[in-house]
């Protein structure tokens, strides 16, 4: 650094940075993206340097500690990316870069972490019986991932090494450093350089289109309108290798950490070891690792969910956003960035190509590329033998059994035993896990709420437990009430568990499996149930939107939706649109191979016009009747949203503050002649789940017709906030929202 005074960005939630003077013996170490010890108050912190600082404040400066870590996490080029990631989301820049890159202050060199690796599991059942319950618990665990690191073991089992210390001894596990540099593919990968299937005209006309954008060294964006098993995913590899054949490196991102695995591996097997895998499943010495041999160079193409966005890759010259109308890109809790949108600004800072791509685009980025905004790819055709399945919707008003609604209907009943008849597979779909979401007394119509949540407790019937699937409150199942003391408990709906015992019953014969949060609560889980019904190891598989996305299933012939409805009326603007994508999605896996596929769809609203869409897979009518009740409404992509969020331990703290923030909010609007006309405040009033984790819930939603108006209120509300609420209320901005619940 050739200048002595710095920038440099604190991990503590200040908004600006802060200057500071380097010492002599450190300013040939200090390079732009080292992160630093520095003096805030009475006490240390880590931070980031930026650069050379501007012009220095008028007060006596401080001096840098140390240099935490000569390595640089970033590289010049970055800075303004992440200057914008927090002017825009209106977050902190150090904590913001907390997010963003990994390893904390961890210094080089990258301390080599343990691994567990099993050996055998005991031999006898007397053996095993001497063994404790916890080491028992890890052994039964290893079966399924027989090597990983120690530290990936531990966020399961706590304190965990002296019991493998013990296993280690008995020969039934080996402790060791990683062989080299950690590589998810190591033993999947055999061949390189495969060669990528010939493209059908529509794909080479995309094709052509990406090439040009990167050829011409510029911004270029589009959007990849392509009905599932259209062949997207060869298009992203043969622009890869364009792109690398250029000299530049490609970003390929996912919604899923499941999917990152069979994209990562055609990547792979296409481009050898130049492909990395990045997601937040890996531990943290892995990921950093990773991270540095990335911004080394020795990466090219990066294969990753959500937070890979972020990936310093230099040259970047293509970005690829798979399935990029799916929420899971939106980051919940933390800094609320949408990867989608991220990798878009990035694309424009590195002047590279980025390709959104989906069979059910987002309404915001359609609408864009109906403006011009986006070159618009189209298609329209499937690369598979048969085109798109026969979509059916079921009126369960017109199938009552017995003065009882069936969960599985007689229609998806015979459809199910002439798909297993034939040697076939089948999918069935709910978006909700659980055995029954409604547990209650019939005397007194008291209902099991959790205690920390506005929520009802889930029944979950494996686990014969009530379970809040937002705090993770757990209690084991009643016997009686505990107001009444009746013992006449009902659980009511249902669950994928309920789904999977149903199905069960039906077919006893069949060979079944769920796929959900419960039943993989690891990504390494999913990939294990995914394998074996890709291998047809299975016959049915029951799940929520983890079996909707990208998987690519041959033999299923059925797809079974047990009740489309669930998604329909949240209070939601985008509830229809979200119910389009989650039952087009779904109903893509159907006929992919050499049979053709069939979807039932379940529904007491079959004239609803988003299920209507789905039957004729018309994503045309959807847009249009979704862009014409939000113009009238008054919602994206007409507007731009941010929506506030007040929380606290004491209800009416949280709602004095939210009427305060309210109140100085439609003020300010008020007051400034120049975006008066530009912004509506909406509320304040409590979320529709008023209490999660102990914390009563208000919010507030500000609508403007334009972006700067938004950020100019925003921005000066933040000098604000700390008067307008309460010490013991917290306010997050999150801007573009996608949940409002």
């Amino acid at each position: 650094m050739s200048s002595d005074l710095v920038e440099v960005a604190v991990s503590l939630p200040i908004y600006q940075t802060l200057t500071y003077r380097l010492p002599a013996a450190l300013i040939n170490a200090a390079q732009v993206g080292v992160t630093l010890r520095v003096p805030v108050g009475k006490r240390s912190v880590t931070g980031y340097l930026l650069g050379p600082a501007g012009h220095p404040p008028s007060v006596a400066l401080r001096e840098v500690q140390a240099v935490l870590d000569p390595v640089p996490r970033f590289g010049p080029d970055l800075v303004p990316f992440y200057r914008w990631l927090a002017d825009y989301y209106h977050y902190p820049i150090g904590e913001a870069l907390k997010t963003a890159i990994p390893g904390g202050a961890q210094s080089r060199p990258v301390r080599p972490e343990r691994w567990v690796r099993l050996v055998r599991p005991p031999e006898s059942s007397a053996r095993s019986r001497r063994l404790s319950a916890k080491a028992r618990a890890i052994l039964k665990y290893l079966q399924e991932t027989p090597c990983l690191p120690v530290a990936v073991l531990a966020r399961h089992f706590p304190q965990p090494y002296a019991t493998l210390q013990r296993l280690a001894r008995d020969g039934l596990i080996i402790l060791e450093d990683p062989p080299r540099a950690y590589d998810p593919w190591a033993e999947q990968s055999p061949a390189t350089g495969l060669e990528i299937p010939a493209l059908g005209t529509e794909q080479e006309q995309a094709l052509r289109a990406i090439v040009a954008g990167l050829a011409g060294s510029k911004f270029a964006s589009f959007l990849l309108h392509g009905v599932t098993a259209s062949g997207k995913t060869a298009v992203y590899l043969a622009a890869a290798q364009e792109a690398l054949s250029q000299g530049r490196t490609a970003l390929v991102l996912l919604p899923e950490i499941a999917l990152t695995h069979p994209i990562g591996l055609a990547f792979r097997h296409r481009f050898g070891p130049r492909v990395a895998i990045w997601h937040s499943g890996l531990s943290e010495t892995a990921r950093l690792e990773q991270w540095r041999r990335i911004i080394q160079g020795k990466i090219e193409v990066v294969v990753g969910a959500r937070s890979a966005v972020f990936a310093p890759l230099p040259r970047l010259g293509l970005i690829v956003v798979d399935e990029e109308h799916d929420t899971s890109y939106k980051n919940e809790g933390g800094l609320p960035y949408q990867a989608r949108d991220l990798s878009l600004y990035r694309g424009q800072q590195a002047r590279a190509t980025v390709v959104l791509g989906s069979a059910t685009p987002s309404i915001g980025s359609f609408h864009r590329a109906q403006q011009g905004k986006h070159g618009y790819l189209c298609l329209s055709q499937r690369v598979t033998p048969h085109q798109q399945p026969e979509i059916h919707l079921i009126n369960l008003r017109e199938h009552r059994e017995r003065r009882r609604l069936p969960i599985i209907a007689t229609p998806l009943r015979l459809a199910l035993a002439d798909t297993l008849a034939r040697g076939e597979q089948a999918l069935l779909f709910l978006n909700r896990r659980g055995y029954a979401n409604f547990y209650f007394c019939l005397f007194c119509g008291h209902v099991f709420q959790c205690p920390a949540c506005s929520v009802t407790l889930t029944h979950h019937q494996q686990a014969q437990k009530l379970i809040c699937h937002y705090c993770g409150y757990k209690q084991a199942l009643p016997e009686h009430c505990p107001h009444c003391q009746a013992t006449a408990l009902k659980r009511y709906g249902v669950g994928t568990e309920k789904v999977e015992s149903e199905v069960c019953k039906l077919f006893p014969a069949a060979r079944i499996a769920r796929l959900d949060r419960d039943t993989a609560p690891r990504s390494q889980q999913a990939v294990a149930i995914l394998e074996d019904f890709a291998a047809q190891r299975l016959d049915i598989l029951v799940g929520t939107q983890m079996i909707t996305k990208g998987h690519d299933f041959p033999q299923v012939t059925l797809v079974g939706v047990i009740v489309a409805d669930l998604s329909l009326y949240f209070p939601e603007y985008h509830a229809g649109e979200r119910t389009f994508q989650l039952l087009a999605q779904v109903a893509g896996r159907a006929g992919r191979g050499a049979t053709p596929g069939r979807v039932l769809i379940q529904t007491f609203n079959p004239e609803h016009y988003a299920l209507k869409a789905v039957q004729q897979l018309d994503y045309q009518a959807l847009y249009e009747a979704e862009t014409e009740a939000r113009r009238a409404l008054g919602y994206p992509p007409f507007t731009r949203l941010a929506l506030l969020r007040l929380s606290g331990p004491q209800a009416p703290r949280v709602e004095t503050s939210a009427q305060q923030v309210a109140a100085w909010l439609r003020t300010a609007i008020q007051t400034d002649s120049q975006i008066r006309d530009y912004l509506r405040v909406l509320g304040p009033a409590p979320a529709p789940r008023a209490r999660l984790k102990h914390r009563y819930r208000w919010h507030l939603l500000l609508k403007s017709y334009g972006r700067r108006p938004l950020h100019q209120v925003l921005s000066r509300l933040r000098g604000k906030a700390g008067p307008l609420v309460g010490h013991d209320v917290t306010l997050t901005i999150d801007v573009d929202p996608v949940n409002l619940i």
